[in-house]
């Protein structure tokens, strides 16, 4: 998913690559052309407790990409039940819906976040890229207020791009600033792990990934900010080129839960006028 590529962790400088890559100009936009607009749903299954009170997890989620011509529209779901030592249980869930600039330039966003059907969390707002590369957010939700995020700030599709173009050039590391409007406080730093771009075995059957190449990926995510030691939360998966994702690894902080794919539909290429 992308950053919160599920929520607090998923859903993902221009991404700062290795020394022997060259770095991205500072309007430079990471080829996203080539993603496949889908529908996916995933399982989300309990894979490991590590701490607290809680005896049970799992869940699912949902991710859709549309391509909208001069943008990506997406929109993405996770539901998430825990249950603890005491037998209660509490659903968590997130939802979001995007338009995204193909150019990386503007970003409509939406968020809810809610606790057992109450809304803990809500944000809307707009984010627009500067000529000199910043980017300004107009949030109309939780508040009416406006910050200003630093040149490197990535929007989700964007971050996907970046990390294809950092796998096919053999980049192993790289670091980013990612802004999905899911916080009012900003962009979230992120550390992000490569493996090698190659020919792979999907664990869905789909002509989706027919011949396809996939890398592994692995994101901990700092929402503390730069100067946090460890992170909040870490996702990984593997990331096929046309930017499907499968085998999901979510690490929560108490417990860890895989996703495996339930279904994946195409959807309809975008009918674009070569006039507009």
């Amino acid at each position: 998913m992308k950053r919160t590529r599920l929520a607090a962790a998923m859903v993902i400088g221009l991404a700062a690559l290795p020394a022997h890559a060259a770095s991205p100009r500072r309007d430079a936009v990471p080829v996203a052309g080539a993603l496949l607009p889908h529908k996916i749903s995933y399982t989300l299954n309990l894979a490991r407790l590590k701490a607290g009170s809680l005896v049970a997890a799992g869940g699912k989620a949902s991710y859709q990409l549309r391509d909208a011509c001069d943008s990506w529209s997406s929109s993405q779901k996770l539901e998430v039940q825990i249950m603890s030592g005491d037998g209660s249980t509490s659903v968590v869930t997130y939802q979001s819906a995007t338009l995204e600039d193909k150019n990386g330039r503007r970003f409509l966003f939406r968020t809810v976040q809610s606790q057992d059907g109450e809304t803990t969390s809500e944000t809307a707002g707009e984010a627009i890229r500067q000529r000199h590369g910043q980017v300004v957010v107009h949030f109309t939700k939780p508040d009416t207020k406006t910050i200003t995020l630093p040149a490197a700030t990535v929007f989700p599709v964007q971050f996907t791009g970046t990390l294809l173009e950092a796998a096919r050039k053999g980049a192993l590391h790289l670091q980013s600033q990612i802004f999905d409007g899911a916080s009012a406080d900003g962009s979230t730093p992120n550390y992000v792990t490569l493996g090698t771009l190659a020919p792979a075995t999907p664990g869905f059957d789909s002509p989706a990934f027919a011949g396809g190449m996939a890398v592994p990926v692995s994101v901990a995510s700092f929402g503390g900010g730069d100067a946090t030691l460890l992170p909040d939360s870490t996702y990984s998966d593997r990331l096929w080129t046309n930017g499907v994702e499968d085998k999901l690894l979510i690490d929560f902080g108490d417990y860890v839960l895989s996703g495996q794919i339930d279904s994946l539909t195409p959807l309809p290429a975008a009918s674009c006028s070569l006039t507009r």
